[in-house]
């Protein structure tokens, strides 16, 4: 398929490469409330560089002194309009680290990674630093009294002094390599970027009071963001989170999250502290051309390829760019009104599964809490009611989460949308199904609008995609808003994450997915190919499903013919069920697994029984004469897994009774 010209699908929609089961009461044409689901239009993606131009700017982009995205400190009756509970938790945030110590960041921690491979020491305590800055700045604006200006300077100054803004992990960037930190060749990455754009709000929010300390602190924010942002960022092309480089007009690699967060960053610094206006617009247009190709390779159909915890770092700070851009243009340009974007942020609607639970494929976490005032304000901007809605519903009771990494760019925003959110009256989101079909990604449940009975999820994308694994032709069940069968997710990054032996890893593999096992073989990931195909879906209104064939994500050594495997919602029946119809050319052990996180119990003959809420049983039921059933504890030592599964998963598997060269395998969830 190729990324210009795939057709895409409608979002909560089921549409384009969906067929009709033989009997389906027209799929695809029925009105919405008859079974069927209405096909949506083409959408096509509208390129910033087609709207705008080096003529548009220097019409209506504002000086760099003229642009105020926010009220600054000093605009005491805007910042007085913060709901009270909002600015008092801001401010005893910001009161209990008065008088206590800035995390270090010696030599001897950043070096851990190229020692080891570790990076949550460091990070913690680079984090905790941007974190402490953003929250003493926030409690600035709501007080506005002064108190916290000296720590403010203290914070200022000891990132200043840092001599790279960015993870050790990232090192790798500089020309010397992983290691300590070239002073003498500043490189962005991710955090790099978001240190420059914090630095930036720092000095439009509280120049002025800064001043009052000394100039030297505005002046140093300026010429630090300057030399290690805005400077590399302009005289460089070959960061290849820019897409700009090419070999033989190709790049390289598809672009992911790091272009439209990196991209973000630097346009609003760029807006804010570029000293030169012709090179402020120049850059803008700079900026605008990495985002288009960020744009490019972004599915066609709306959806993030790197899970619904990404999207807060992928689509969110794309919006975030449109919106600069709109402020900074005065109006002279409807940018996030796009159709396509407003795809982006539904989305996050069509994965979610209840509650916190979303569904996670690749490096994606299972539960996600997404920033309700983003969700609110990115439904507002692109007219989409129903993700204003969901903010306003996912929203605690003051009605904001913080970042824990001091993205203060982000935590402005949000501090400043809860007062419009609380206006919104919330509802939450319980799709009853949606097609995704360049990612390859179907979502169904037995009712729209409840989280009671079974969801399925089933995801084909390719497992050589951004932060992937493989696990193409996967699924997760839940019922009544709890995992049954699952998609482990990721353990805690390290250098093994990203390197040659990431698919070492066991969470990784497609043997710890919900796929089939053949002759031991798993999939492989080497290129884009290596995915489930001839992917089909149909909706008969009774029964929701996809059919696809397996053996092109495994690959030719694993001497599979064909392998169609169907998936299905059958509601009538209350339950999901599985077809494993395959051909091999030579026999051989076949076994399926099924990823749980509830204590299963094989001691029955074709039943693996899994205890779930109110006291219920879910049955995997199986021919016993055909498949045999075994359960492998895995103990779990990641904090992020156990904080989702538990201490244990559970590795059901369903092998074969013997080496099998053809089969119809068929396996029923239900209750």
């Amino acid at each position: 398929m190729n990324r210009r010209d795939a057709l895409t699908c409608g979002l909560g929609a089921l549409a384009l490469a969906v067929v009709p089961r033989p009997g389906a009461a027209g799929l695809g044409t029925a009105p919405a409330g008859q079974g069927g689901v209405a096909q949506a239009p083409r959408v096509p993606k509208r390129y910033l560089r087609t709207v705008v131009d080096e003529a548009l700017l220097r019409r209506h982009l504002a000086p760099a002194d003229a642009w105020h995205p926010y009220p600054q400190a000093g605009d005491r009756a805007a910042w007085s309009q913060v709901p009270a509970d909002v600015a008092e938790a801001l401010i005893a945030r910001a009161d209990a680290w008065l008088g206590t110590e800035w995390p270090q960041l010696p030599a001897s921690l950043f070096l851990e990674f190229a020692e080891n491979g570790k990076r949550t020491h460091y990070e913690q305590r680079y984090f905790e630093r941007r974190s402490r800055l953003a929250g003493l700045v926030l409690a600035e604006c709501v007080q506005g009294r002064g108190r916290y200006l000296h720590a403010i300077a203290d914070g200022v100054w000891h990132v200043c002094e840092e001599t790279f803004w960015g993870l050790p992990a990232h090192s790798g960037m500089q020309k010397s390599g992983v290691g300590l930190p070239d002073a003498a060749e500043p490189v962005i990455d991710l955090f790099a970027a978001e240190t420059g754009v914090t630095l930036a709000y720092v000095h439009y929010l509280l120049g002025a009071q800064l001043a009052t300390l000394s100039p030297r602190l505005s002046a140093r924010i300026a010429a630090e963001v300057k030399r290690r942002i805005l400077d590399p960022g302009w005289q460089r092309d070959d960061f290849k989170w820019m897409g700009l480089t090419v070999a033989n007009n190709q790049r390289k690699e598809p672009l992911n999250n790091w272009t439209s967060w990196i991209a973000s960053s630097w346009l609003e610094a760029n807006l804010l502290l570029e000293p030169d206006p012709e090179r402020r617009i120049a850059a803008t247009l700079k900026i605008c051309g990495c985002l288009d190709r960020f744009l490019e390779d972004y599915s066609d159909d709306g959806a993030c390829e790197e899970g619904p915890g990404y999207w807060t770092v992928s689509a969110g700070p794309y919006l975030d760019s449109l919106m600069a851009l709109e402020g900074a243009l005065g109006g002279g340009a409807a940018l996030a009104d796009d159709p396509f974007v407003r795809r982006m942020g539904h989305y996050v609607l069509d994965v979610h599964v209840a509650g916190d639970w979303f569904v996670n494929y690749g490096d994606a976490h299972a539960k996600v809490r997404h920033s309700p005032p983003l969700l609110h304000r990115f439904g507002r901007a692109t007219g989409d009611g129903e993700l204003a809605a969901f903010g306003a519903f996912r929203a605690p009771a003051r009605g904001i989460v913080l970042s824990d990494q001091g993205r203060l760019a982000r935590d402005v925003a949000d501090v400043l949308e809860v007062a419009r959110m609380r206006a919104t009256k919330g509802r939450d989101a319980l799709q009853r199904a949606a097609w995704y079909p360049a990612l390859g990604l179907m979502t169904t449940r037995t009712q729209a609008g409840s989280a009671q009975g079974f969801f399925l999820a089933v995801q084909t994308a390719s497992n050589a995609r951004s932060h992937g694994h493989h696990d193409s032709g996967s699924f997760i069940v839940f019922h009544d808003g709890l995992p049954v069968f699952v998609d482990p997710g990721v353990e805690a990054y390290t250098a093994q994450t990203f390197g040659r032996d990431r698919y070492t890893i066991w969470t990784m593999q497609s043997g710890f997915h919900n796929l089939p096992l053949v002759g031991g073989g798993m999939q492989r990931g080497r290129d884009a190919r290596d995915r489930a195909g001839r992917v089909r879906v149909d909706d008969d209104g009774k029964e929701t499903g996809m059919t696809m064939d397996l053996a092109t994500a495994y690959g030719p050594e694993a001497g599979i013919e064909a392998w169609e495997r169907r998936v299905a919602l059958d509601r009538g029946a209350g339950a999901v069920t599985l077809r494993e119809t395959f051909r091999l050319s030579r026999a051989a052990p076949v076994t399926l697994v099924f990823m749980t996180p509830r204590r299963p119990d094989a001691a029955l003959a074709g039943i693996v029984a899994l205890p779930v809420a109110g006291g219920r049983t879910v049955r995997l039921q199986f021919d016993a004469r055909a498949l045999g059933a075994s359960v492998e504890p895995l103990p779990l030592a990641d904090a992020g897994l156990k904080h989702e599964w538990g201490a244990t998963l559970y590795r059901v598997k369903l092998a074969s009774t013997q080496p099998l060269s053809a089969g119809d395998l068929a396996v029923t969830i239900a209750i």
